[in-house]
């Protein structure tokens, strides 16, 4: 075998090895515990604080805005959606209130005319629609079809 070919399989032997060493300090050891998954992923995100609360529990302090929800056009969409994540506010409604925005932007993420949606979604032109009026002027955010907002 000539020189050259000795030193060609020197170099990928050595650098084989330096990628095995190196790999043995990066690759965490839980790693391909669950699959593709560091083991302990799975174990730090069972340990985290919860982040949502859903509507049965709104429903203990928010009993007339959940009957009201319950019947309405939104009854599909969670309070979450609108209000962002109450756990924290579950568990101490005093210091931490729900969010509330009552933006003419914010109703239009959903109801602003887009042709991709549904033709019996309810959509309205943004611009002509209610002489841009905040929406819960007229409508009632929980149940939009009760006038009158909140």
């Amino acid at each position: 075998m000539r020189k050259i070919h000795i030193r060609v399989a020197m170099v990928y032997i050595t650098a084989a090895i330096l990628f095995l060493i190196i790999r043995s300090f990066v690759v965490p050891p839980t790693f391909g515990e669950y699959d593709w998954y560091r083991g302990d992923s799975v174990r730090e995100i069972m340990e985290l604080p919860p982040q949502h609360a859903n509507a049965t529990v709104c429903k203990d302090c928010h009993s007339e805005r959940y009957d009201l929800w319950s019947g309405g056009a939104h009854s599909t969409v969670s309070c979450e959606s609108c209000h962002g994540p109450s756990y924290s506010h579950t568990k101490d409604p005093i210091i931490v209130s729900a969010n509330v925005d009552n933006s003419r932007e914010f109703c239009g993420l959903c109801h602003a005319q887009n042709p991709s949606r549904p033709a019996d979604f309810p959509q309205i032109d943004m611009d002509t629609h209610g002489n841009g009026n905040l929406c819960v002027v007229c409508h009632n955010p929980h149940s939009p079809w009760v006038f009158g907002g909140e």
